[in-house]
């Protein structure tokens, strides 16, 4: 019985092998004549596009690594954050940024999280070495927290001579204006009529009158428009001012001229040109001079204005 199974086995082993090597041989023969019947060159066009040869080995493939290494960067995940970064003191900080681009281009391959970790020690380093440099500056510069008395008296010697001060200061305001003096002119339009503001303005401008601050006309000791002012003119109606950007439709009853003394110069002579100048531009707008009550101008009344001038220069 032993016999009979050690036979069957290698009776099954002989029709094994013999049909791995049947198969083998027709694998072999079909190759064989699937390569015979195609032409040389069309063997060669198939290996050219397949890039495998007779044998099956492919070419030979080149790969840069230099290439590799370029592109290795761009294929790098974004940044780990690792929260607020250390404040750097900026005459370290470029210091710490030359190191890092340094790190990068002898590393190219390194990961993103090795980058940033490499430049937040470093980072904490330099902040490091910063705080140490600037807290020996502030410990030698610091000033000192105690008290300083005379410091303290000083204020205190303030605070008591303040208000003797205000209270002088209020005594010279009031007392100033006892020290000056207003002459006051008008030239009003006649017969209830109105200046017009075509006429008017080039009027004044003629006369040596310049429009400025406060809005109203100046006169002052240069014709230019330059210099002290000696007297000036404002519009009768309140505000008192001068629309000159809108002369066509500007209108008034009248003008007044007024001079303050103490003024620049000599206040007769700058009386006399005011008077001289309030009458030639009433005469050019048929218009009549005023006193400061809106009453004619007469003889007596310019005599009383100059006696109020002789007697400010006499106090």
């Amino acid at each position: 019985m032993q016999e009979l199974r050690l036979v069957l086995i290698v009776l099954g082993a002989l029709a094994i092998a013999a049909l791995l090597l049947h198969g083998l041989w027709t694998n072999k023969k079909e190759k064989t004549t699937k390569f015979g019947e195609k032409p040389l060159g069309k063997l060669d066009d198939d290996n050219d596009a397949q890039r495998f040869d007779q044998d099956g080995i492919g070419a030979v493939r080149v790969v840069s690594s230099t290439k590799g290494e370029k592109e290795k960067p761009a294929r790098q995940e974004p940044a780990v954050s690792f929260g607020d970064k250390p404040d750097v003191d900026p005459l370290f900080a470029g210091e710490v940024r030359t190191e890092a681009d340094t790190d990068e281009a002898f590393y190219p391959s390194m990961s993103a999280t090795d980058d940033d970790a490499a430049v937040a020690s470093e980072s904490v380093t330099a902040s490091n070495e910063s705080n140490g440099t600037n807290g020996g500056t502030f410990t030698d510069t610091a000033p000192s927290s105690q008290p300083d008395p005379d410091a303290s008296t000083h204020t205190d010697n303030t605070l008591h001579d303040a208000p003797q001060e205000q209270v002088k200061h209020e005594a010279e305001q009031e007392e100033t204006p006892d020290d000056t003096e207003v002459l006051v002119l008008h030239v009003h339009a006649n017969n209830n009529a109105v200046f017009s503001g075509l006429d008017l303005i080039p009027t004044l401008e003629q006369y040596g009158l310049r429009f400025g601050d406060m809005g109203i006309y100046h006169r002052h000791s240069d014709l230019s428009g330059s210099g002290k002012v000696l007297f000036s003119v404002a519009n009768m109606v309140k505000p008192g001012t001068f629309d000159v950007s809108h002369s066509e439709s500007f209108e008034t009853p009248g003008i007044s001229f007024f001079m303050t003394l103490p003024c620049y110069g000599e206040p007769e002579q700058n009386f006399k040109l005011m008077l001289q100048t309030a009458q030639q531009i009433a005469d050019e707008l048929g218009g009549l001079v005023l006193d400061d009550a809106r009453s004619m101008m007469t003889p007596s009344r310019l005599d009383e204005y100059r006696e109020r001038v002789k007697a400010f220069n006499a106090s």
